[in-house]
């Protein structure tokens, strides 16, 4: 049976959404519409393994710049010859390549960058989402605890519920 949901998220918060994710075990995506900024959390037998947004400020080199994992100079250099290059290497091989970060640090990274864009997304209490029962194939599992990370939501914002 295919599992199909949409909707607004003032109509159904996002974690009603989740916790039917989680209690049906699904596998997709859910794609959400945040100001016309398209935002995605991966589903994996219901547990959160990756998200991805179209916004500039949450791209992995820009969440490491402002980590202080990264020098905004050497972004610069790395989003160069990621331009020139032969467009088959992620931005991140770019920065180990250059010796910038380690393929752990990159690893690190890669795992705030995902952290910050599903606490955007969870913040939301307003626009679209739709689940569609896909998972791209180029998705790297991280396996995110949303328990803690809710946990320390709550902890950073206390008049959050």
């Amino acid at each position: 049976m295919a599992l199909s949901l949409s909707g607004n998220l003032k109509d159904t918060p996002l974690l009603d959404v989740l916790s039917i994710l989680r209690l049906q075990k699904a596998t997709g995506t859910l794609g959400c519409d945040v100001r016309g900024v398209g935002k995605s959390l991966y589903v994996q037998n219901g547990q959160i393994v990756f998200a991805t947004s179209q916004d500039v400020q949450d791209r992995l080199g820009e969440v490491m710049v402002r980590a202080g994992k990264i020098t905004r100079s050497q972004l610069t250099d790395a989003l160069e010859r990621h331009r020139t290059g032969d467009g088959r290497k992620k931005i991140g091989a770019y920065f180990v390549e250059s010796g910038y970060v380690t393929p752990k640090e990159l690893f690190n990274g890669l795992k705030l960058q995902v952290r910050s864009i599903i606490q955007s997304i969870l913040a939301l209490k307003d626009g679209g989402y739709r689940f569609d029962e896909v998972l791209p194939a180029d998705v790297i599992p991280l396996q995110i605890n949303i328990d803690e990370l809710l946990q320390e939501l709550q902890q950073q914002n206390p008049k959050r519920k």
